[in-house]
């Protein structure tokens, strides 16, 4: 018979038991809700993590395989937005610097640094371009994004450097007619002296070190063998022409670009090396030169004697206008291969550099304009040609606006006007070094006026920044 004091302490006992249980329920729902936190907060940060090494290795390779410079930040900020990293991006002349802001933790930044010595392939740079569309457009995932990735890293280019080594000849051939108004004879001496730059490129690339002198080395020994020559060819076409590879008409244009852009810090810094860089390379067109007079007894002339005795008159073309129009198309080959563009870009390369150098040539000849309006009126057809293309195909059309800037780029003006200097004839030099400038600004102001004739004032392509020029 259970009396009222056990009953009361088998309630209580129950009582206990319950608010234990109740005690332990709550403990193991507290502790089962902070570990799905803690695994929700593992696999956002992992999603972090994964889209943030995926945007660096865009970042490195849109790098690498020669991406407009200007057009780097907008479109690294629009692939962050794509990829829900939060990110500010900063470009200097072969580096990019990213700032990443972490969702989880507020206040937190990381910093990282891409740099790479840069150079172009536009046979790895098309299909990147498609990877990036397709990201900013939310048609591509993260996972399939980095496998395309690795798949384009792995493709070998389209062309090796033996084969970029043997287009210097080509080019420096075609633009001693094209440019430098040379006669055949001229021309054939100026590709077997490209095989010098050619073979220092090679050597170069098997020993580093030499990439610091290589422009001056390459300039020394052309302009002994020129200053030998100049005789029977024309001395300032020889010069000119056999280094036209080395010229750095691109990059001026790109400085001027960045600063147009109101990218100046990079703008500037590339100007600067600009000039350092013709620099050198007129330093080493006349100091061997000045000790080759000296050795044959004629002083410290820094040019040698008669230099221009076997030079047509200046501004007359010395060969038939055939031959001028058959020189185009192979100086843009030439410059495909440079480019390491695979064989199906050719065709819109090639007649869209054409389409721009004839342009300029009628313009220089039926209207008799000066520099700087050829270079715009050619650089604004390329524009628009190459634009209209790729609004067309939405396909990438920077390939094709660079090879036909290849042809306008004022790389050997900035040259001419260093020589002058040096042979101390500064009304010349005023004149060549400020006709670059025009025309790169010419060029520049006409590009980037067609963009938003073809793109509209957003400049945008179907949702994407445009990222041709």
């Amino acid at each position: 018979m259970t009396t009222m004091n056990d009953s009361h302490s088998m309630s209580s006992s129950l009582d206990l038991q319950e608010t234990g249980s109740c005690k332990r329920s709550h403990i193991w729902e507290k502790y089962s809700i902070s570990i799905t936190e803690n695994d929700h907060h593992d696999k956002s940060t992992r999603a972090f993590i994964d889209s943030q090494e995926l945007l660096l290795d865009l970042c490195s390779a849109l790098l690498a395989y020669g991406m407009a410079s200007h057009r780097l930040e907008p479109l690294a900020q629009s692939l962050g937005d794509a990829l829900g990293v939060s990110v500010q991006v900063y470009y200097l002349p072969t580096c990019i610097l990213l700032q990443f802001s972490r969702p989880l933790l507020p206040g937190q930044r990381e910093h990282h640094i891409i740099k790479s010595r840069g150079g172009w392939d536009f046979g790895k740079l098309q299909p990147l371009h498609s990877v990036c569309k397709e990201i900013v457009r939310g048609r591509l995932s993260a996972e399939a994004a980095a496998d395309s990735l690795e798949t384009i890293k792995r493709r070998t280019s389209e062309w090796s450097e033996l084969w970029i080594a043997a287009g210097y000849p080509l080019s420096a051939a075609t633009s001693a007619i094209m440019f430098f108004h040379g006669t055949g004879w001229d021309a054939l001496a100026s590709g077997v002296l490209a095989c010098v730059p050619a073979g220092m490129r090679l050597l170069a690339n098997r020993f580093p070190s030499l990439w610091w002198t290589y422009e001056i080395i390459c300039c020394a020994i052309v302009s002994i063998i020129a200053a030998a020559l100049s005789s029977r060819c024309c001395y300032s076409t020889l010069l000119l022409s056999s280094v036209v590879t080395l010229l750095p008409g691109y990059t001026v244009t790109a400085s001027v670009v960045e600063i147009m852009t109101k990218n100046v810090i990079s703008g500037a810094v590339r100007l600067c090396y600009t000039v350092v860089y013709l620099a050198g390379m007129a330093y080493g067109l006349t100091l061997p030169v000045i000790l080759y007079n000296r050795t044959v007894g004629n002083g410290f002339n820094r040019k040698p004697l008669n230099a221009e005795a076997a030079c047509p008159a200046e501004q007359t073309i010395a060969v038939n206008h055939l031959w001028l129009i058959a020189c185009v198309p192979l100086y843009i080959f030439s410059y495909n291969i440079y480019l390491k563009a695979p064989w199906r870009q050719w065709i819109v390369m090639t007649l869209v550099g054409t389409i721009g150098y004839a342009v300029g040539y009628l313009c220089k000849r039926v209207w008799e304009s000066p520099p700087e309006v050829n270079a715009f009126m050619a650089a604004f057809a390329i524009g628009l040609s190459a634009n209209a293309y790729s609004r067309w195909s939405d396909d990438l059309s920077f390939n094709a606006i660079v090879a036909g800037v290849f042809i306008q780029v004022p790389g050997s003006w900035g040259l001419r006007g260093m020589l002058a200097l040096a042979y101390q004839d500064y009304d010349r030099a005023l004149y060549w070094n400020y006709s670059m400038l025009a025309i790169c600004v010419g060029i520049s102001g006409a590009l980037l006026l067609t963009n938003c004739f073809i793109w509209g004032p957003r400049l945008m392509n179907r949702g994407v920044p445009l990222t041709d020029f």
